[in-house]
């Protein structure tokens, strides 16, 4: 029985380790697009927003992969911190969202700081 859980064990190991390289590969090719938008979306606040929007998405993923590699809650923390920046700056959003995304991230950055601690 251990001996087919140890090997259960490598199995999922192996697996995330994939899933991690197809994301390497969908982020850097989500990042080589981006220069071609940069130059068309220069002069659009809008289109701008797009961009930006594209940005935080790579960005995310890279954080994604990096949870993927090496499961912490730091990088889960991370993970979570740049998704609820990406909806506060990205998306049209009322005074009562921002404030709670801002709550929201003081209390991500106050857990990440206690859990550094301990």
């Amino acid at each position: 029985m251990d001996k087919l859980r140890k090997r259960l064990y490598q199995v999922s190991e192996g697996l995330e380790l994939i899933i991690a390289l197809v994301a390497v590969v969908g982020v850097v090719i989500a990042a080589v697009n981006l220069f071609p938008e940069l130059l068309v979306y220069r002069t659009n606040g809008e289109a701008f927003l797009i961009f930006l929007d594209a940005v935080f998405d790579v960005v995310i993923g890279v954080e994604f992969i990096k949870m993927l590699c090496k499961p912490s809650s730091q990088n889960i923390m991370e993970v979570l911190i740049f998704l609820i920046a990406r909806h506060m700056i990205v998306q049209k959003t009322s005074a009562l969202e921002d404030l709670l995304s801002v709550v929201s991230i003081g209390i991500l950055f106050f857990f990440r700081r206690f859990m550094l601690a301990t």
